[in-house]
């Protein structure tokens, strides 16, 4: 079933990248990104960016790296109380 999911998602993050002039369209025009990135299109970066993102989780969420990932990064939090 986390293949299912996670292919679901990896296609979610292509939309991102592929339809990012839609996205922009839709949600307009990110300042922090545009000040951030000095392009003019720093908002299509950002949600190209957002998108890449989503597909490497996904793909570490299949391969069931995001588990160990997050357990090494929360364990110790855990420890100490």
């Amino acid at each position: 079933m986390k293949y299912v999911i996670g292919f679901i998602i990896i296609i979610l993050g292509m939309f991102l990248v592929i339809k990012s002039e839609w996205m922009l369209k839709i949600f307009g025009y990110n300042e922090w990104a545009e000040s951030k990135f000095n392009v003019w299109g720093g908002s299509r970066t950002l949600y190209k960016f957002i998108g890449i993102i989503i597909i490497i989780a996904a793909i570490f969420y299949m391969t069931g790296w995001l588990q160990d990932i997050l357990l090494s990064i929360f364990s110790p939090v855990g420890n100490l109380m």
